[in-house]
């Protein structure tokens, strides 16, 4: 069971990739479907990880807190920075020189404060995420604050010897829309892997039916094919019809294979089956639909995978070859 279920899922990988390559396959470029297939799966994987990837190259500020400023634990070069907290403008200049100036009161610690320098007059925010330079400047905050700016009254501590230099607008903390990624890249990794696997999957079996005969001379048994039958190719996700019948030989009996036409014209000449060399391998093709008995023949004339309807039929062509087992 767990076997066909896994059939079952290689064989929808492979058929979605035989579907993208379909395009290619019906012009004369049809023996690069497969890598048409892969290039495509290779760009849908690229996609996916475009969300991911561009948001970590869009530069961003150090997540500080007020009491980190004072510690002296800045990291980033330029002293970009980012604070959450409440925001309370100044009427007077702290640093004694003109300009716009705000009060910025920590979220983490509301005992700890800074000083904004911006190019207009800061709006009063209950809470909110502001970005800016640290610039070395002295200020000292001696107007009376709002109570809101304060903790019981009690006005905070001001950094002394820092302000920030406001960004005109602050810069959003990164966001990576990873849910966007995922269809795109189960979508190309499905399509890699079966772009590898191929469509239809053949897996080998050593199941047969014990209680078979091999086909006599004079016997005929229909089957669908894909590979090579002589001059004759035929894809196994478009397989063609086929006829296998046995005739007697100076040395023993032959397994012929005659490919048969779509539009019931004249059909090619049977093909021998053998040689100085002849092999086989018997198994089953999983399709999205279905699961069928199958044997591959590696000959001198003959590459192909024949599809038979039932078990029994593909053990008694299998009883006249090489198989492996």
């Amino acid at each position: 069971m767990m076997r066909r279920m896994m059939g079952r899922i290689a064989a929808l990988c492979g058929w979605l990739a035989w579907q993208v390559g379909r395009p290619v396959r019906r012009t004369a470029l049809r023996g690069y479907a497969r890598q048409f297939a892969r290039a495509v799966g290779a760009l849908l994987l690229a996609l996916a990880a475009m969300p991911i990837v561009i948001p970590l190259f869009a530069p961003q500020p150090q997540d500080v807190t007020v009491q980190q400023i004072i510690d002296g634990d800045v990291n980033e070069p330029s002293g970009w920075v980012r604070l959450n907290g409440r925001v309370t403008p100044l009427h007077e200049s702290p640093t004694g020189e003109p300009g716009h100036f705000g009060l910025f009161v920590d979220a983490a610690n509301t005992f700890d404060a800074i000083v904004l320098r911006a190019d207009t007059t800061p709006t009063a925010v209950a809470s909110t995420s502001v970005t800016g330079h640290l610039a070395n400047a002295g200020a000292i905050v001696e107007e009376e604050l709002p109570i809101e700016a304060t903790v019981f009254g009690t006005p905070p501590q001001v950094v002394p010897d820092r302000v920030i230099d406001l960004d005109g607008a602050a810069v959003p903390e990164r966001v990576v829309h990873w849910p966007i990624s995922i269809l795109p890249a189960l979508l190309g990794a499905t399509i890699l892997v079966g772009a590898r696997l191929g469509y239809p999957i053949f897996r080998p079996t050593t199941v047969i039916d014990v209680l078979t005969g091999p086909l006599g001379p004079g016997e005929r048994l229909p089957a669908a094919y894909g590979g090579r039958i002589g001059p004759t190719v035929r894809d196994l996700g478009d397989p063609g019809a086929a006829l296998l019948l046995v005739r007697r030989g100076p040395k023993g009996n032959l397994l012929t294979a005659q490919p048969l036409t779509d539009d019931g014209s004249v059909a090619p000449a049977p093909v021998t089956i053998g040689g100085s060399w002849t092999s086989g391998r018997i198994g089953e093709v999983y399709t999205v639909s279905e699961t069928v008995a199958a044997l591959v023949i590696r000959s001198e004339l003959v590459d192909a995978t024949f599809l038979f309807a039932r078990t029994s039929e593909r053990d008694r062509v299998a009883a006249l070859i090489s198989v492996d087992r």
